[in-house]
C-alpha cells in the first residue's frame, strides 16, 4: 500500500511540475465577504450566578454581582478569495485564502476562553485577526492516463452524500484552526488530501486518502482518514451510494485531557503500570464506517433521503473525554470493539401544488436521526467492557438546531425535527426549524459530561430523563440583489431534566439558551 501511495505522489509531482511552466489559458477570481452581528447568552443553560467570593472569578465585580461570564455579542468577518487558473488541456490549479476574525479581536487575549463560555474550544489561543490561511489548494487532472480518471491532489473540500459521514474536518470542533471565538460558525472545510474520481456514468467511483494530524517526528500519531464512495444514478428519480470510510489514530497521539480530570499522562502511566492487563497505550483508535444511502422522488413534490451505517474497529477510551477511569479498575481503560451503528431519515415536500399558497413557493420538511450510544457508563460500570456501542460522529457536516448543535456532539442520541420555508413577499424566504433531542443510552445520575465531546469545553451534570431538550429557530433572508445577500437568524434552545442544573441549595439554575445571528454576504 505504501508503495502504491508513493508511486502515484510520484506521478502526480511530475504533472505538477510540466504545469508549473506550462502556459494560463484562464483565469477566473472569486469570492465572498461575510460580516455578522452574533450575540448569544445562557449557552451553559444556567441563569447569571451570583459572586459571593469576587477574588474567586477573574472579571467579576464586587461580592454580591452576578457571573454573566457566558454572556456574548461581537462582530465578526469571514473574507474569502479564489483564484481559478486553467494551465494545459485537462490540468487546472485552485487557490483560496481566507481570514476569520472577530473585530478589533487584536485587543483580546485569545479565544479559547470565549469558546469555553459557549461549550466550545480552540487550538489557537494567540490574535489572529491579520491571520491568511491557505484554505483551498489543490490541483485537478482530468483523464490522468485514463479517460475516466480524475485526480484532485492538495487541500481541497471533501463532500459526499450529504455530509453525514464526511463534510468537515473540524465537526464538533475537534481540531479547529480558526480563531473565531464562535468556532463553529467557522467557514473552513477542507482536508489536505488525494482524491481519485472514476466516472463511469451513471456510476461514479471516488477514492480519497487524507492527513487530519500529521507529524515527521512520531510516526504513530498521526490521524489517517481513507474511504471510497460509490455513487450511482439509477435512473431519474432514483439515487444509491454506498460508501465505506476508515478513520485511524495512532497510539501516540497526545490524549486530551478528559472530563473527570484525568490528563493524557495520567493514561500513559496507567498503561505502563498495569503491564499485560491493559494495553489500551498500545493500540490505535480505528473507526471503520460501512454503510448507504437511497435518494427517491417518484412521488411528485416528495423527496426522501435515507442513509444508514454501521462502525467497527478498535476504540481506544485514551482518546474519549468522556472515558474517565478514576477511583475504578483500571480494566476500564482497556480498549474495546466497536459495534455502533447510525440511520438518518430526511424527508422533504414541495407545497407549491397546491394552488391556494403557490405563490408563496412553502416547502415542509422532516428529519429522523439515530446515533447509539454506549451499553452503559464505562466509568461507572462494575466490570470492563468488552464492546463500545457509541457512534463516532467522524467528520460530518450537518447542523440539526443551530444551538443544539453548538453544544451537544453527535453521538448517543435521537434527533427528531419539522421546518417549514415559505417565501412571504418577493427575494424574502422565511423558515421555521424545530428540532428535539434525547439520549439513546442515559448516563449516570451525578456523573460530568462534556456534552460536545470537546476537551475543555462545559461540563454538565446529569439526571435521569433521557429527553434533552427542544429549539425552536427562525430565520429570514433577503435577496437585496443577485450578489448581496441579508440574514437574520434567532433562536432559543430549552433544556429539559436530563441535565442537573441546580445550585448548591437544590435550587434549579436552569434556564433556555438564546441567540439572535444577523448577517451581511457579498459574493463576486
Amino acid at each position: 500500500m505504501g508503495k502504491r501511495l508513493i508511486l502515484v505522489l510520484a506521478l502526480v509531482l511530475a504533472v505538477g511540475v510540466c504545469a508549473a511552466y506550462a502556459e494560463v489559458q484562464n483565469v477566473r477570481v472569486s469570492g465572498d465577504i461575510a460580516i455578522m452581528g452574533v450575540a448569544r447568552d445562557n449557552f451553559d443553560l444556567r441563569k447569571p450566578t451570583q459572586i459571593n467570593n469576587a477574588t474567586a472569578m477573574i472579571g467579576a465585580g464586587a461580592a454580591g454581582a452576578y457571573s454573566y461570564n457566558d454572556k456574548e455579542a461581537d462582530l465578526l468577518s469571514i473574507t474569502r478569495l479564489r483564484v481559478d487558473a486553467d494551465l494545459t488541456d485537462n490540468v487546472m490549479a485552485t487557490v483560496r485564502l481566507l481570514n476569520e476574525r472577530n473585530w478589533n479581536g487584536e485587543s483580546v487575549n485569545g479565544t479559547a476562553e470565549a469558546n469555553r463560555n459557549i461549550g466550545l474550544t480552540v487550538a489557537n489561543t494567540a490574535s489572529t485577526e491579520n491571520q491568511i490561511d491557505l484554505d483551498l489548494a489543490y490541483v485537478t487532472v482530468k483523464e490522468f492516463f485514463y479517460s475516466p480518471l480524475s485526480v484532485k491532489v492538495g487541500r481541497q473540500e471533501l463532500h459526499f452524500g450529504n455530509d453525514w459521514i464526511v463534510g468537515d474536518p473540524d465537526t464538533n470542533m475537534v481540531a479547529t484552526k480558526s480563531s473565531l471565538a464562535e468556532g463553529d460558525l467557522s467557514a473552513r472545510k477542507s482536508f489536505d488530501a488525494i482524491r481519485a474520481t472514476l466516472d463511469y456514468n451513471p456510476v461514479v467511483v471516488d477514492l480519497i486518502y487524507a492527513k487530519l494530524a500529521e507529524n515527521s517526528t512520531i510516526l504513530n500519531d498521526d490521524t489517517t482518514l481513507t474511504g471510497i464512495n460509490t455513487k450511482y444514478d439509477m435512473r431519474r428519480d432514483t439515487m444509491l451510494e454506498g460508501f465505506f470510510f476508515s478513520k485511524i489514530k495512532g497510539r501516540d497521539t497526545t490524549a486530551p485531557t478528559h472530563a473527570d480530570g484525568t490528563r493524557g499522562t495520567d493514561w500513559d502511566a496507567l498503561g505502563a503500570a498495569s503491564g499485560p492487563t491493559n494495553k489500551f497505550k498500545d493500540k490505535t483508535d480505528q473507526v471503520y464506517t460501512v454503510g448507504g444511502r437511497v435518494v427517491n422522488s417518484t412521488i411528485k413534490n416528495l423527496m426522501v433521503d435515507l442513509s444508514a451505517a454501521f462502525q467497527f474497529g478498535t476504540y481506544n477510551p485514551k482518546y474519549d473525554v468522556n472515558a474517565g477511569y478514576t477511583n475504578v479498575s483500571s480494566e476500564h481503560a482497556n480498549t474495546a470493539q466497536r459495534r455502533a451503528w447510525g440511520a438518518e431519515l430526511i424527508g422533504s415536500y414541495d407545497l407549491s401544488g397546491i394552488s391556494a399558497i403557490e405563490k408563496y413557493s412553502p416547502m415542509v420538511k422532516g428529519a429522523y436521526i439515530y446515533l447509539s450510544g454506549d451499553t452503559n457508563d464505562r466509568k461507572d460500570s462494575g466490570t470492563a467492557n468488552k464492546k463500545y456501542a457509541g457512534w463516532d460522529a467522524m467528520y460530518e457536516n450537518q447542523t440539526f438546531g443551530h444551538i443544539l448543535n453548538a453544544i451537544m456532539g453527535f453521538t448517543n442520541c435521537q434527533l427528531g425535527g419539522l421546518s417549514f420555508q415559505a417565501k412571504p413577499i418577493s427575494d424574502l424566504t422565511a423558515k421555521l426549524d424545530y428540532a428535539a433531542a434525547w439520549f439513546n443510552k442515559r448516563y449516570a445520575p451525578g456523573r460530568q459530561v462534556i456534552l460536545s465531546g470537546v476537551e475543555g469545553a462545559r461540563l454538565f451534570t446529569m439526571d435521569k430523563t433521557p429527553f434533552i431538550g427542544q429549539e425552536v429557530d427562525l430565520t429570514l433572508t433577503y435577496d437585496y440583489t443577485e450578489d448581496v445577500q441579508f440574514s437574520l437568524l434567532g433562536g432559543v434552545f430549552m433544556p429539559s431534566k436530563a441535565l442537573n442544573l441546580k445550585d448548591s441549595a437544590q435550587k434549579t439554575t436552569k434556564t433556555n439558551a438564546v441567540e439572535l445571528i444577523g448577517s451581511m454576504k457579498v459574493t463576486f
